[in-house]
């Protein structure tokens, strides 16, 4: 599971260190998993539809749907450690798993699916692509890309019946490639199209986000329909606020990384400017105290 067995030792070393120092830690489900049908909100994962009532609390970042042979060996032997890191991440309590992991990066969605269903973890797999977008974006137009993501999310992942659930698109820095620009056009048009919501990439130390939610904006694309990803990174509070003001998720997804030996935004000071943006309001669902020893009923 990518080297997670770390990283979950660290978010609950973090969590426990956090709730320690007063701050309210967040149990929810993040506005940018689901999609509304008529009647519900509705998400899909690697195992079918799912109400997002019952996403419970999610990790909204993550890469699962990829086979490590290069730190496990070969693929039986990754899978068993992927269910593992999987059951251990449910009994830490947590309930679903947003992975975005592309096809340019190893995509192997039989493998998120045999995790899901072996390990009960619910995967919502995605669409888009990572973080070196190929030259050969530049040859196709924005609706061949738009074309290909919405089939994905429509009809199916490679030859699967598997459905994206999520658009996930990258850039490198604070300025953008024709490329980039090219796929976040896409994915703006394939949001719009499906209802599928969107998950990038940021640069947040460079203030990344700003030149995509131009394009997003651009496009017309709403942005409770938009997370951007690693805004942790900075602590840079007008960048933050500026960008939570015109409506996008934060996605608050590197706080692990914070624990790091001379880390620039230790987790101290992300656990401070986190508390600061939601004691200034920027939050629209309901927190409470999470409870590190809660193990699922049943």
């Amino acid at each position: 599971m990518h080297q997670r067995s770390s990283v979950l030792v660290n978010r609950r070393k973090f969590l426990t260190q956090a709730a320690a120092s007063g701050v309210v830690v967040a149990a929810f489900v993040p506005v940018a998993c689901a999609t509304r049908t008529p009647g519900a909100a509705v998400v899909q994962t690697v195992q079918g539809s799912l109400a997002a009532s019952k996403l419970g609390f999610t990790l909204t970042h993550e890469h699962i749907c990829r086979v490590p042979l290069k730190i496990f060996g070969d693929r039986t032997n990754a899978l068993a450690k992927a269910i593992d890191r999987a059951k251990m991440a449910r009994d830490e309590g947590v309930d679903t798993i947003v992975d975005v992991t592309t096809f340019d990066v190893g995509r192997d969605i039989r493998f998120g699916e045999e995790v899901s269903r072996k390990s009960g973890m619910q995967i919502v797999a995605c669409t888009g692509q990572h973080l070196f977008a190929p030259e050969s974006f530049n040859e196709r137009s924005v609706e061949e890309i738009t074309e290909l993501f919405v089939r994905e999310i429509e009809r199916g992942i490679e030859d699967t019946d598997i459905r994206a659930g999520v658009i996930k698109v990258a850039s490198r820095s604070d300025s953008m490639t024709s490329a980039e620009k090219n796929v976040f056009k896409a994915a703006a048009r394939a949001s719009k199209a499906t209802g599928v919501p969107i998950e990038t990439h940021t640069h947040a130390r460079r203030r990344g986000g700003e030149a995509q939610v131009e394009i997003f904006e651009a496009e017309g694309v709403s942005a409770a329909s938009v997370s951007l990803g690693h805004s942790d990174d900075t602590d840079d509070l007008r960048y933050l606020i500026g960008l939570a003001k015109r409506g996008y998720t934060l996605g608050m997804d590197h706080i692990y990384r914070g624990m790091a030996d001379g880390e620039k935004v230790p987790w101290q000071r992300r656990v401070e400017y986190i508390k600061q943006l939601i004691d200034a309001g920027f939050v629209d669902v309901s927190f409470e105290r999470l409870d590190l020893r809660r193990r699922r009923a049943g």
